[in-house]
């Protein structure tokens, strides 16, 4: 594996996989990623052997997306939603703990992790890695950053235990980070939930113009975004990716998502952009219009068209986190999703920090995630 920033000098695999990799990276590399992702201002590089591509994320600015920096994900997001959710006394009482917890993590060197095979996007799909990649990976990272923790976010057992094994004996330690809910509309007998045919009956109407990839205008793309902003940073959290119009651009001209939109009298009203990988589907773009009525089911309609085009093109759904209720009665089953953080290499506080803080999640965090469909 080698380790390189700028596209001329890395080795594409001369595969769909590797073909999709230079699209999606070099403009990052180019132009650096906050001009993508607003809130994900990091250094990049890409580890290559020739058969895969591993993008690798390192040093964000403080406050930077979830995807990028594991302090906000394990304290600045926890705070957000704190605010939001929990009774005014509980907050009040939790705001100063949780930004003592951010601080110390950043003392301790979390802000230092590299992460491996970050695509900056909520849910990183994997390509078919062996022992001996993900060996030839670790080697060439604790040779470039020798004081770093090393991390792979989105791992799971269900779609990858031998993986998590693999890197286990490497050293890596299981740090839980949520639950997702995998969709598997491959079967027949997974269409014939109750639910999923009310859905089909319910957002018949009104009728509404399907908007295909290459029939996305810049007009569409800034209507996009602006879908995606109400519902992934205004109503859930702006520690999600804040992804900007070059992003979509981006996405739009060389593919790096396949977009599909719904229009109602001329107007774009909901977004899905997509991701496909070694069989599994995800949607890390998604948004509707939020002040629309309940009863046009534009979240309905979104969800439905993304098991269609699975079941189609005979793919799993990650449907990623959250509305764990709703996702369940349309065949989605939850699992615990990990980051897998090598430390044993640092000095014995940040080692102990990070071995304490697994353990603590693995016993606390996780049930708790679990209980309460979070």
């Amino acid at each position: 594996m080698k380790l390189q920033t700028h596209p001329a000098q890395i080795e594409w695999p001369p595969t769909p996989d590797g073909d999709y990799a230079r699209r999606a990276l070099s403009p990052l590399l180019l132009n650096g990623s906050a001009v993508f992702v607003q809130n994900g201002h990091v250094r990049m590089g890409v580890l290559s052997d020739g058969q895969v591509v591993l993008p690798i994320t390192f040093d964000p600015a403080w406050h930077d997306t979830f995807t990028v920096s594991p302090v906000t994900h394990l304290a600045h997001y926890a705070a957000q939603e704190l605010h939001k959710l929990a009774p005014p006394a509980l907050d009040l009482a939790g705001q100063p703990l949780l930004k003592l917890l951010g601080l110390g993590l950043r003392r301790l060197g979390f802000e230092r992790t590299v992460y491996v095979n970050n695509w900056l996007l909520s849910t990183n799909l994997y390509p078919h890695l062996t022992p001996g990649q993900l060996r030839a990976a670790t080697h060439t990272l604790l040779q470039a950053f020798p004081d770093r923790p090393l991390a792979w976010r989105s791992l799971d057992p269900a779609r990858h235990a031998l993986l998590i094994g693999a890197l286990e004996e490497l050293g890596y330690v299981r740090v839980p980070s949520r639950l997702v809910t995998y969709q598997d509309p491959r079967e027949a007998a997974f269409w014939k939930r109750s639910q999923l045919r009310t859905d089909a009956s319910r957002t018949r109407v009104p009728v509404a113009e399907n908007v295909p990839h290459q029939a996305f205008t810049d007009d569409d793309l800034r209507a996009a975004l602006g879908l995606y902003q109400q519902l992934y940073l205004e109503k859930y959290s702006s520690y999600n990716p804040q992804f900007t119009l070059d992003f979509l651009r981006l996405a739009r001209d060389e593919q790096v998502l396949e977009l599909h939109g719904l229009r109602l009298n001329g107007e774009l009203k909901a977004v899905r952009g997509s991701v496909r990988r070694a069989g599994v589907l995800t949607t890390p773009l998604f948004g509707y219009d939020l002040s629309a009525p309940q009863r046009e089911g534009w979240y309905r309609r979104l969800s439905l068209n993304v098991l269609q085009d699975a079941r189609r093109e005979g793919l799993l759904v990650n449907a990623s986190s959250g509305v764990g209720a709703f996702k369940r009665a349309r065949g989605g089953v939850a699992v615990p999703e990990y980051t897998l953080v090598l430390a044993q290499h640092l000095p014995a506080p940040q080692r102990h920090a990070w071995h304490t803080l697994a353990a603590l999640m693995e016993h606390l965090l996780l049930p708790l995630l679990i209980r309460h469909d979070l």
